[in-house]
């Protein structure tokens, strides 16, 4: 078989395993789920309350107040975070700063490990769909592309409304910022976002004596520098109307489809145009949980 064929034939059968069984998948809450509209298309996001709940609560109330509405991802850059929020502190009126909730105390109950050792947690695996680790009774969801940080100043006790979503695996802010969801649907607009900056505060001495409104020429030069990074709107699934409210199920982590389809990439004897055959290893940021829309055709 040649090797196009053999990799192909390797996809169909992850894909195959991907139709899954009942009670393969698990639907996702609509008030954990988040449709974030941005100029380079929609990015679905379920968010974690079981292990970080004042920051969930927060960004809920965030969302469901329009004050992201309008503001950019002002921090893209490659191979490390896309960041947004309302940038500089003076903005974030009166959001109370939150406790780190970067790890948690919690029974190994429900906790599937990956199966193999990871660099940066003695035990690494899956909750309930989001990558985890694990040392003792502690454990953190980790940096893997995809989740849903909050950035911070440099006290830990800071975090506010501004998010992050890593582009690649940042696993050495594991335990250090607090991760409160991930994306489900839609990264790759997230990658599509345009390399930017942060801002030098210093271009807007305006804004930290008489408000915005004094800065209203240099807002205008950074809404035409940030173009192409606007979120459009945020809302809640749960705020729409039944009838349009998008739902999406995730594979569940405890299930034995997830277990095959891990198998099948920690494998690859079977592929005969490999020269040297990889080791038998799985990285716990290369292959998130799969998710997916529900339609009629998935409901039947």
């Amino acid at each position: 078989m040649g090797w196009r064929c053999a990799l192909v034939a390797a996809m169909v059968g992850v894909m195959g395993q991907q139709g899954g069984a009942e009670g393969a998948w698990r639907p996702v809450n609509p008030d954990n789920l988040v449709l974030l509209d941005t100029t380079t298309g929609t990015v679905v996001i379920e968010l974690a309350p079981d292990a970080a709940p004042q920051h969930v609560a927060q960004f809920r109330n965030a969302v469901r107040s329009g004050v992201l509405e309008g503001e950019f991802f002002y921090r893209v850059v490659e191979g490390h975070v896309a960041q947004a929020g309302l940038e500089f502190d003076p903005r974030l009126g009166d959001w109370p700063e939150l406790p780190l909730e970067a790890e948690r105390t919690i029974t190994a109950d429900g906790f599937v490990p990956l199966g193999n050792g990871d660099l940066f947690a003695a035990t690494a695996g899956h909750r309930d769909g989001f990558a985890a680790g694990r040392a003792g009774d502690q454990e953190w969801l980790l940096n893997c592309p995809g989740a849903l940080g909050m950035a911070r100043n440099e006290a830990p006790d800071t975090g506010v409304i501004e998010f992050f979503i890593p582009l690649a695996p940042r696993r050495y802010l594991d335990r250090n910022y607090t991760v409160f969801g991930r994306v489900i649907d839609g990264m790759d607009n997230v990658h599509r976002l345009k390399r930017v900056d942060p801002e030098d505060e210093a271009n807007y001495p305006d804004l930290f004596v008489n408000g915005e409104a004094a800065s209203k020429a240099a807002f205008a030069a950074r809404a035409a520098r940030l173009a192409g990074n606007e979120i459009i709107s945020m809302t809640l699934a749960a705020d729409l109307p039944e009838a349009v409210r998008p739902a999406y199920e995730v594979m569940a982590t405890q299930s034995a489809d997830w277990q095959a389809l891990k198998t099948s990439k920690r494998d690859y004897s079977a592929i005969n145009a490999f020269v040297h055959t990889p080791p038998k290893v799985l990285d716990v940021c290369s292959l998130p949980v799969p998710a997916r829309r529900m339609t009629a055709q998935n409901d039947n």
